[in-house]
């Protein structure tokens, strides 16, 4: 499994472009052979936060050479972030514990 957390602050003038690109991208990825999961929050600090899962590392490998994720990258790179980080790693350890049933 592969594990991608990308952490941004969006420019105010371009947010609305963002949320519209973020929801392109959703779409893309869970198209994605060996797509996973992503989820997406603010932290306590402000930040938008994403955290995708992949179930293979040629999953992400096919997502990160994508070419529509390749533009978006490009495009958040020159204008769309004020500022991000990106940390992709292979998990090598998971623990777990499921839902109860009620």
């Amino acid at each position: 499994m592969v594990i991608a957390i990308f952490r941004s602050r969006v420019a105010k003038e371009h947010v609305e472009e963002f949320e519209r690109r973020y929801a392109e991208m959703s779409e893309l990825v869970e198209a994605i052979p060996g797509y996973g999961t992503h989820e997406r929050f603010t932290s306590v600090n402000g930040d938008d936060v994403l955290i995708v899962e992949f179930l293979t590392k040629e999953a992400f490998l096919a997502w990160d050479t994508h070419p529509e994720h390749k533009k978006a990258k490009m495009l958040g790179k020159e204008y769309i972030f004020e500022s991000y980080d990106v940390k992709v790693g292979e998990v090598f350890e998971r623990h777990t514990k499921p839902e109860r049933k009620t």
